[in-house]
């Protein structure tokens, strides 16, 4: 399953061709669908044709900052257009219908064609005066094209799923979230192939390590994903929250986040009078909080370090 690329032709005839059925369904409170079953490059497809209402509302800010942007730069090219004089009316129209067919958000308001007659001789003409050329001017006004704006805004509120497996084994609503689901896996391996991973030093040739290091990474997204979703589910259960980047609590931080809570940890040890001991240092509340949100491992495995922590704390003091 995949998004087809907005910017195959065919994708805004699919889009249009749902929006003149109006049949869409649910999938949830934010979006809806229309499913379109065609033939693509020789292969049967189930394309879904899904509305989001929040793709909406950002098509209308879009659009009306593209329509403002296209009136001020046609707004420019009509002042030069009736600065021109023409051999012809039909001239005239053609220049202006040039610059009228590219427009995407705006119509003809109204046009106007003016004649300018040049005589041979300077002064004022009479009945008798030889005229040498005569040419044309055009004015012409635009406004808004409430269709073409609606289009727009029809199809940039729309994205297009496609896939080619059957309805029998996989539902309408599966391909749904299984695309939407597709995004953690993308943040996953972003974030894997930061520079904090050093994965962008490794250079490989072989077709074999490669293969070894994207079964490694692939290895390690798997973990990165189980233990975050095992984490946010705990703080869930748990009711409880964590404070994200700008201090706000979230019950859903990454596990990232934690792993830069948990940063600054030290594990201390001191040698003094013949004895060597150990304890954890830097270890708050905030950062308590964090290890326990990853497990009853994690939490018990932090219990016994605090208990050790505080007996060298007490053997130190008395040394």
């Amino acid at each position: 399953m995949t998004r087809i690329p907005e910017t195959l032709k065919v994708v805004g005839q699919v889009i249009d061709q749902a929006w003149d059925l109006d049949g869409w369904q649910m999938l949830d409170e934010a979006n809806e669908y229309q499913r379109l079953d065609l033939g693509h490059y020789g292969i049967d497809q189930r394309w879904l044709v899904v509305y989001s209402k929040a793709k909406e509302q950002r098509a209308q800010k879009t659009i009306a900052k593209a329509t403002d942007k296209e009136y001020e730069k046609v707004k420019k090219k009509l002042f030069h257009l009736q600065a021109q004089r023409f051999e012809s009316e039909q001239a005239a129209q053609k220049s202006l219908h040039n610059i009228v067919k590219k427009l995407t958000y705006h119509q003809i308001n109204h046009s106007k064609l003016t004649q300018y007659v040049k005589y041979a001789k300077k002064g004022r003409p009479t009945k008798d005066t030889p005229i040498k050329a005569i040419g044309w001017q055009i004015q012409a006004s635009v406004v808004p094209d409430p269709d073409k704006i609606k289009v727009r805004q029809q199809r940039k509120a729309c994205f297009v799923i496609g896939t080619s497996i059957p309805d029998k084994e996989l539902t309408d609503q599966e391909v749904f979230a299984g695309y939407k689901g597709q995004s953690a896996v993308e943040r996953g391996f972003r974030f894997l192939k930061e520079p904090v991973f050093f994965v962008s030093s490794l250079f490989v040739k072989k077709p074999s390590r490669i293969q070894g290091l994207l079964m490694v990474m692939t290895l390690a997204l798997l973990v990165y994903s189980v233990a975050q979703r095992r984490m946010r589910n705990r703080l869930e259960t748990q009711g409880e929250t964590l404070p994200n980047q700008i201090g706000l609590p979230t019950a859903t931080p990454t596990l990232r986040w934690v792993f830069q809570l948990l940063d600054g940890i030290h594990r201390v040890t001191l040698y003094a009078h013949g004895q060597i001991k150990t304890f954890i240092d830097s270890l708050t509340d905030l950062r308590k909080k964090s290890c326990n949100s990853l497990g009853k491992r994690y939490a018990k495995y932090i219990k016994f370090l605090l208990h050790r922590a505080a007996q060298c704390r007490r053997k130190a003091d008395k040394l």
